[in-house]
């Protein structure tokens, strides 16, 4: 927390933006005011649409079109940047202030290499060589974590996967080292492992330099750990301003307190019977993908063995490229895998018949990661339900009607808005709607893959709440896909962590996360930001950090595919191929090293 007479770097008084709609102005901004002073890290907290991304814009003198700002100041170093001319604008921004926007793909030129719209922003700003742009490029990749670094500058953004698009809009928002950084949703699209690499160096370079972060954020993890104070916008106003700690133990707002609610202990996971028949059992699967034009393949899944029972959740988690989703779909042979077993209540899916494959399907649903994607845009809420009936069931067309009523109304959606179409509809309503088309069929199992990616806090919580009634009310079980661990802790009973298409550790929920046993599930849970602000990670080095990102699945060591990044590596881990074994605790672990007891369990230095 920076002295309260630290020179202030940012005052905004009384900014107002404004959207003409029919005729009349629509003011997502309505009268803020805000301050940031130097070694500062501001955390602004919102709802979608409550207007973040548009004070972001606004605070550098923009707004997206057709708007306009409409009153109001924002100084930067005394300067009136909505006064200054478009020359004195742009030799600021850049520079002295810098932004990074949530939508890299959207911010990259679609046309030129990563490294020369890195090169150009760093020399735009100085009396730089192309040959010192170039190189200033390769370094500032391999500081955000991206690996062979000097292969990639020469990369376009569609070359590159969002996490990667990411960093490399971080690294030239970074080239010229600015003194106020606005970062909206910076690490929305990463990995917590990346995610709290990014955010450690972020906040090692405000104490060191003296400039300040706006950190944009719907995360209260990120909020809790990095933040030095917590600013919340709900309907365009600023409607709490409070250090960290203050705010999570007494927030003042009751959208602060209804978004707080997440924060509480983890729901207590189910008991089963030890004699209870799994309802999906997976015996080694494997699952290979061919690259055209090479006699390369990617290997996706390697050899995944675990059993769910009726009722119960399963938690699977890992970095991009684990290999989570394939898992996912290769149990409702949306995939077909290469090899292994797939049970459902005891029958072989690879034996079901195509003509016997809708049957099957029924039983077993999905929900995807982008519920916008999912849905038919044309489709009412009505249709999107009825689809599945039509399939599915012989209801006549009172008794659809009838269903599709029911099943908005368990879910959360109000039955008298069917006839709309989802276009209308936020995120969480949108996710909730899939949910319902998936409980049409009635299904036993459902795979949940990324649900609340892209969903605000208090949908989150919504959501959160709702699959936890589902399940105890109709006793689901689910395999949930997720980079979002703490949703993770509150819906899962086991857990079951993935590296590189393998599990490398299975336990329950209580087990892996307050006691990871092999290297990288330590290390992915010592990267998770939870919501506590008396321990925060910005204040205590961490411990289990891993170098680097994952390796390509193409080329894969033949010893632990974690060797490249373990602290704990030794020359017989490089060469020995791991297996899944049962530890001492009673919990399966991919590590020999923590099989023989030479590496301590829960995260020990």
């Amino acid at each position: 927390m920076p002295p309260a007479d630290a020179p202030l770097l940012l005052e905004v008084k009384g900014l107002k933006v404004g959207y003409p709609v029919q005729r009349r102005m629509v003011t997502p901004i309505d009268g803020l005011d805000l301050t940031i002073r130097e070694r500062e890290v501001v955390g602004l907290l919102g709802d979608a649409g409550s207007g973040k991304s548009t004070a972001a814009l606004a605070m550098l003198g923009l707004v997206r079109p057709p708007g306009r700002i409409l009153a109001g100041e924002v100084r930067f170093l005394g300067q009136d940047l909505l006064k200054l001319s478009p020359e004195g604008l742009r030799a600021l921004r850049g520079k002295d202030l810098a932004l990074i926007v949530q939508n890299p793909r959207g911010a990259l030129h679609p046309m030129l290499p990563v490294g020369r719209q890195i090169s150009n922003a760093y020399r735009a700003h100085g009396a730089a060589s192309s040959k010192e742009g170039w190189q200033r490029a390769i370094d500032l990749l391999r500081n955000v974590g991206i690996n062979d670094p000097e292969r990639r500058v020469h990369s376009y953004a569609h070359e590159l996967s969002g996490g990667m698009a990411q960093r490399a809009l971080i690294s030239m928002a970074l080239s010229s080292t600015p003194r106020l950084l606005i970062a909206d949703e910076p690490t929305s699209g990463l990995d917590v492992t990346i995610q709290a690499q990014f955010l450690d160096e972020m906040a090692a370079t405000v104490r060191g330099t003296g400039s300040a972060i706006l950190l944009v954020t719907q995360d209260l993890g990120i909020i809790a750990n990095y933040c030095d104070r917590v600013v919340v916008l709900h309907e365009g106003r600023i409607v709490e301003s409070a250090a960290t700690r203050e705010f999570f133990i007494k927030p003042q707002h009751a959208y602060s307190r209804q978004v707080l609610s997440l924060v509480r202990a983890p729901a207590t996971p189910a008991k089963f019977a030890a004699d209870i028949a799994p309802l999906i059992e997976v015996r080694d699967l494997v699952k290979h993908f061919s690259i055209k034009g090479r006699d390369k393949k990617v290997q996706a899944v390697d050899g995944v063995s675990f059993a769910i029972r009726p009722g119960e959740s399963l938690g699977l988690v890992g970095e991009s490229g684990s290999g989570k989703t394939t898992v996912g779909r290769c149990l409702l042979r949306l995939v077909e895998p290469t090899s292994g077993d797939i049970r459902y209540r005891g029958q072989s899916i690879a034996s079901i018949k195509p003509a016997e494959l809708r049957r099957f399907r029924s039983k077993l649903q999905i929900v995807f990661q982008d519920p916008y994607d999912a849905l038919n845009p044309r489709y009412t809420m009505e249709d999107v339900i009825r689809e599945p009936l039509d399939l599915h069931t012989d209801l006549d067309a009172i008794g659809k009607r009838r269903r599709i009523g029911e099943l908005l109304d368990l879910v959360g959606l109000d039955p008298k808005r069917m006839g709309e179409k989802p276009r209308g509809l936020g995120a969480g309503a949108l996710q909730r709607l899939n949910i319902a088309r998936a409980l049409a069929t009635g299904p036993e199992f459902i795979v949940l893959d990324e649900p609340t990616s892209v969903l605000s806090p208090l949908a989150r919580v919504g959501f959160i709440e709702l699959l936890a009634r589902l399940k105890k009310d109709l006793g689901l079980a689910y395999l949930f896909i997720s980079h979002d661990l703490t949703t993770v802790q509150h819906v899962c009973d086991r857990v079951a962590v993935m590296y590189l298409g393998q599990i490398v550790e299975v336990g329950t929920t209580e087990q892996v996360f307050k006691r990871p046993a092999h290297p990288y599930a330590q290390a992915l849970l010592g990267a998770h930001l939870t919501a506590d602000p008396m321990h925060r990670r910005v204040d205590r080095p961490p411990v289990n950090a891993l170098a680097g990102e994952i390796p390509s699945p193409i080329d894969l060591p033949p010893g632990c595919y974690l060797a490249s990044r373990c602290r704990h590596v030794t020359e017989a881990c490089r060469v020995t191929p791991q297996t899944l074994a049962m530890h001492a605790e009673g919990r399966p672990v991919r590590c020999m090293r923590v099989l023989a007891g030479e590496v301590p369990i829960g995260g020990s230095p």
